[in-house]
């Protein structure tokens, strides 16, 4: 395949239809570097055919993707993230500056809404939408498909209930049509301030169903809890490796005077975490999706009421038939089927000893 750099607009084009046509999830387009691209995890630079790109390359590269108010917010701000679509498939990106020149980051989303079952995951993912109160929580830090996850979730409430949903993301990236519930889709800066006034205003417009990308503040936190309390079933995420640290990060961002109220709200409140990973296969051939689930029973109410919270990975193993488990179960089976390599679980393991007692 012959590459011309004719335009900004040539380069973005062709870089963005080798991307539909290989499914890469990822792109990355940095200056005096070749562009490249995330395969099961790992960057791999496209050097057979382009030159490396200079700071007129990722400039106008950056330029092309942005309209003139979301330029004005970068050069302001100095971040801009986006969804964008591009021959009916929908992107995301991030633009932002190392070194005094642009840096762009996109990733080619799903071809369709995912399912829960389009992701292979448990029955317990589709009893969560019969609740219609609490809080839930997918964690873990980024390229674990937590967007993807909720996404299902939304797209099974979607087609199953009449409700009312209200999704706050930063940006929207799946857009899900009006199918038996009706789903109103908020994007930070172009239909609401910030996530924190979003989510005040939410609590006027009456929704049954609310999720939010991320609860980054304390603020955010209190206001997701109370929303949880008030009757809503509430969806966000974390940047956290288990269910245990979850709970954890959550108390510990509050000052010591708010943490005990803090613990009974949370004990009342969060009723499932899921932490989840993707691993790649030991050929590179695929990726595969590790998780920890934590469902709230009387006996994990009870810990983090008494802030007993390392008791917590004991109580999961114990409670396997309520769909509990650490992410080393989902570990250990892909062990067995000597899928994933060494490497690949002393990487994620939250314990590693665990897997290694296992092993002997």
């Amino acid at each position: 395949m012959e590459w011309t750099l004719l335009s900004e607009y040539n380069l973005r084009d062709q870089l963005l239809q080798v991307m539909i046509d290989n499914e890469w999830s990822d792109m990355y387009i940095t200056v005096w570097a070749y562009p490249a691209i995330k395969i099961s995890g790992d960057v791999v630079k496209i050097d057979e055919w382009l030159n490396k790109l200079t700071s007129e390359d990722t400039q106008n590269f950056a330029k092309s993707l942005m309209k003139e108010e979301q330029l004005d917010f970068l050069m302001k701000y100095k971040n801009l993230d986006f969804a964008f679509t591009f021959s009916w498939r929908r992107f995301r990106w991030n633009i932002s500056f190392q070194m005094g020149n642009f840096m762009v980051v996109l990733r080619l989303l799903w071809v369709k809404l995912p399912s829960i079952d389009d992701l292979n995951l448990p029955e317990i993912y589709k009893e969560i939408t019969r609740i219609w109160q609490w809080l839930v929580l997918v964690t873990w830090p980024t390229w674990s498909w937590k967007s993807t996850t909720l996404a299902a979730m939304i797209n099974y409430i979607n087609q199953n209930y009449n409700k009312h949903i209200i999704t706050i993301e930063d940006p929207v990236e799946y857009i899900h049509p009006h199918n038996n519930s009706i789903v109103e889709q908020k994007e930070i800066w172009k239909d609401v301030p910030n996530y924190e006034t979003a989510l005040a205003w939410a609590m006027r417009q009456n929704p049954q169903v609310i999720l939010f990308w991320e609860m980054r503040t304390t603020e955010e936190m209190e206001m997701a809890l109370t929303l949880a309390e008030t009757g809503h079933l509430v969806f966000s995420t974390l940047h956290t490796r288990s269910a245990y640290q979850t709970i954890s990060r959550i108390i510990d961002s509050f000052e010591s005077w708010q943490q005990n109220q803090i613990r009974l709200q949370l004990a009342d409140s969060l009723v499932w975490i899921f932490s989840q990973r993707l691993l790649k296969a030991s050929d590179w051939s695929w990726v595969k999706l590790v998780k920890e689930i934590l469902v709230r029973n009387n006996a994990v109410s009870n810990l983090i009421r008494e802030n007993d919270l390392h008791q917590i990975p004991s109580v999961m193993q114990m409670w396997s038939r309520e769909w509990m488990q650490l992410l080393e179960k989902d570990i250990i089976d892909l062990i067995n089927f000597w899928t994933i390599s060494l490497e690949e679980w002393l990487k994620y393991s939250n314990n590693p000893k665990m897997v290694k007692d296992w092993i002997k």
